[in-house]
C-alpha cells in the first residue's frame, strides 16, 4: 500500500476508536452511584454481566485503535512542525498513556463480571466496594491524561498544523473539563449530581467529539494531498 493509503488507516483509527468506545460504553445501563450499597453494585453486575464482558471486549480493541491514531497524529505532527517537535512529542506521549489507562480502567468492572460467573459468586461487601471505588478512581489518572492530550492537541490545531483552528478551542475546553475531573474523582466520595455529571459527561464525549472530528477532517483532507502546499498541513484556507 502508498502512503495515501496508509494514512486512511491511520485517521480512520479514530474513528474506530470512537464507535467502540462508544459502542461499549452504552452497552449496559449507568453503574449504580459511588455510594450505593455492595448489594446494589453487584446486583447490577449480575443482570449486565454478558454486556459488561462484551463491553471490555470492544473497550480492549478501542484501545488499540486509538494507539494507532496516536501513532498517525504524531507522523502528520512532525511533519507539520518541519520535525521542530513543538507539541508532537506531548501528543504522542500522553496518548499513549491515555491508551493504557483506558485499558487498565476496562479491568475493575470484568473482574466483579468475571467473579461474579464464578461458582458461589461474589458476596463479600469489602470486596465489591473496593474493586468498585478503584474503578471510579482510575478516572483521575485518565482524566489527567485526557486533559494533557486535548491541551497539545487543541495548541496544534490552533497552530494550523492539522484540521480547522476552530477544533483547536474545542479541545481545549475539553481539556479544563477533564482538569476539573481530576479533583472530583478523587475528592467525592459520596454522590454527586447536577453539574458535576454534565462536567464529567462533558469531558468524555467532548473528546469523543474532538477525536471524531480530527478523524473525519483527515480522511477528507488527507496530508499527502497537502504535502506540496507551502502552507502547514490540514491548514484551512
Amino acid at each position: 500500500m502508498n502512503e495515501k493509503h496508509w494514512e486512511r488507516i491511520g485517521a480512520g483509527a479514530g474513528l474506530a476508536f470512537v464507535v467502540l468506545q462508544l459502542g461499549g460504553t452504552f452497552l449496559y445501563p449507568q453503574q449504580p452511584r459511588i455510594d450505593s450499597s455492595a448489594t446494589t453494585t453487584i446486583r447490577w453486575v449480575h443482570d449486565n454481566r454478558t454486556a459488561l464482558q462484551v463491553g471490555m471486549v470492544l473497550g480492549l480493541f478501542a484501545v488499540i485503535a486509538l494507539v494507532w491514531f496516536v501513532g498517525h497524529l504524531r507522523h502528520v505532527l512532525e511533519r507539520a512542525e518541519g520535525h521542530a517537535e513543538a507539541v508532537s512529542p506531548m501528543v504522542f506521549g500522553s496518548g499513549i498513556v491515555l491508551a493504557a489507562m483506558y485499558a487498565v480502567g476496562a479491568v475493575p468492572l470484568a473482574l466483579l463480571a468475571f467473579m461474579d460467573a464464578q461458582r458461589g459468586g461474589l458476596h463479600d461487601a469489602t470486596t465489591i466496594r473496593m474493586i468498585s471505588d478503584f474503578g471510579w478512581v482510575l478516572y483521575a489518572p485518565a482524566a489527567a491524561m485526557t486533559a494533557l492530550f486535548m491541551l497539545a492537541f487543541g495548541i496544534a490545531l490552533l497552530r494550523r498544523e492539522l484540521v480547522a483552528p476552530w477544533l483547536g478551542y474545542v479541545a481545549i475546553v475539553v481539556a479544563l473539563l477533564n482538569a476539573v475531573g481530576i479533583v472530583t474523582s478523587v475528592t467525592f466520595s459520596t454522590y454527586h449530581a447536577g453539574g458535576w455529571v454534565a462536567v464529567g459527561w462533558g469531558a468524555y464525549l467532548g473528546f469523543m467529539f474532538v477525536v471524531l472530528a480530527a478523524s473525519i477532517s483527515m480522511l477528507r483532507s488527507p496530508e499527502t494531498a497537502r504535502a506540496a502546499s507551502a502552507k502547514p498541513v490540514f491548514a484551512t484556507t
